[in-house]
């Protein structure tokens, strides 16, 4: 059998929405240890690749009626253990956990659910209860009138009744429940507060988690992309470093922006700064430095989340700092001003500029360099959130 099985039984990609599958994805990312992998919806719900080299697939059940519980003829229970019988079909490696893990309560009723839920199976005794279900499913499907729709768990009963003793063996085997009865949320700030995270600041912590990963998600999904992430994938490119260092309380070393300088073929004539710069008589050669800091800004922020120094989080915030400063110095600046003498107008506006450029902003408790604030307020002109010129919202249309 080939691979293309997995991504029948895999929940349709264009779905992107986050749920409870996603939750559990990323309670294992955050227990993952350094050489192991996590991923969603590749060999079942979520698989885990552990460091020894064997495998988790976790098929995973969510219910919001707190009070279900996993019957002996569950659906989705039946479901799976067709998809993992196929699946073991595929997978040589006898080193692997099937893992129901869902948060229904399980049944009191004595069978199938008991039966599998043990340290030690017992092949004999669940190859009688499946008989027996099979037995009685069959009974009362030929009591059905005709046409009458056929029990939708009947096919999966039939298949795993079908299986020799050998494969059922395997499969039965490899089974473990996880009735997962405490709330998703508290395990998630539990692991979280693991990293010296105060619990004022845990519930925080997993929402910016979830932000991030949703985001990360989206973007692997739409690009066609597996998501399959690592370690060292986890940890810098979903931010997990960043976002707990900025909940401990540890500062931003922006000072190494002085010697990141490196760009090339910088060209300040299209950007909608450079056009707002001009407006203001700003030469050609200012303008050009004007683009140096814009681009080196924006590639040195690239290059610190792209190694876990930073995150979007802050970037973002940085953004919002800085346009609250404009905001509040371009009101100031032309209260009660003239501008009705264009030359009066431009000195005015360049003066909003020079203010912006001498803001202190505080990230993370570090200080922006004042040349990465130049580079923020050129890139925020050039998104048309913020202008020098009184007027310079009906020529650019303001964003913002």
């Amino acid at each position: 059998m080939s691979d293309d099985f997995f991504e029948q039984v895999a929940a349709d990609k264009s779905q992107l929405g986050f749920d409870y599958q996603d939750l559990v994805c990323l309670e294992y990312l955050i227990d993952m240890k350094k050489g192991e992998s996590v991923g969603l919806e590749v060999l079942d719900d979520v698989h885990h690749e552990r460091i020894h080299g064997g495998k988790a697939l976790i098929q995973v059940k969510h219910s919001v009626d707190e009070a279900e519980s996993i019957t002996n003829r569950d659906l989705d229970l039946w479901k799976t253990l067709y998809n993992w019988s196929k699946a073991l079909e595929c997978i040589s490696d006898d080193d692997i956990q099937l893992i129901f893990f869902t948060n229904k309560k399980k049944t009191i009723r004595k069978g199938l659910v008991d039966q599998l839920d043990q340290t030690t199976i017992k092949l004999t005794d669940i190859e009688e209860t499946i008989s027996s279900i099979k037995t009685d499913i069959d009974k009362k499907e030929s009591a059905k009138d005709e046409g009458a729709a056929e029990n939708p768990v009947k096919k999966y009963v039939d298949y795993i009744h079908d299986l020799n003793s050998d494969k059922k063996q395997r499969l039965f085997s490899k089974i473990f429940f996880i009735f997962s009865v405490t709330d998703i949320f508290e395990r998630l700030r539990s692991r979280i507060e693991y990293f010296s995270i105060d619990n004022n600041k845990s519930l925080d912590v997993v929402y910016q988690l979830i932000g991030v990963y949703r985001k990360k998600k989206y973007e692997l999904i739409k690009g066609g992309n597996k998501l399959n992430i690592d370690f060292d994938m986890f940890r810098k490119e979903f931010q997990f470093d960043r976002i707990i260092k900025l909940s401990q309380d540890r500062k931003v070393d922006f000072s190494s922006y002085h010697g990141f300088k490196n760009v090339n073929n910088i060209n300040p004539k299209d950007g909608v700064f450079s056009k707002q710069l001009e407006d203001i008589n700003i030469d050609s050669d200012d303008i050009i430095e004007y683009a140096m800091e814009y681009a080196a800004t924006s590639m040195f922020i690239q290059k610190m989340i792209s190694e876990g120094e930073f995150s979007t989080t802050e970037d973002e915030a940085v953004n919002e700092e800085l346009y609250s400063s404009w905001r509040t110095l371009h009101k100031r600046n032309y209260n009660g001003q003239d501008i009705s003498n264009d030359q009066n107008h431009i000195i005015l506006a360049r003066n909003c500029l020079y203010s912006l450029e001498d803001t202190n902003l505080v990230v993370s408790n570090s200080i922006l360099a004042q040349p990465m604030v130049i580079g923020k307020s050129m890139e925020l002109s050039d998104l048309r959130w913020i202008g020098w010129r009184k007027d310079w919202k009906k020529v650019y249309g303001g964003t913002k």
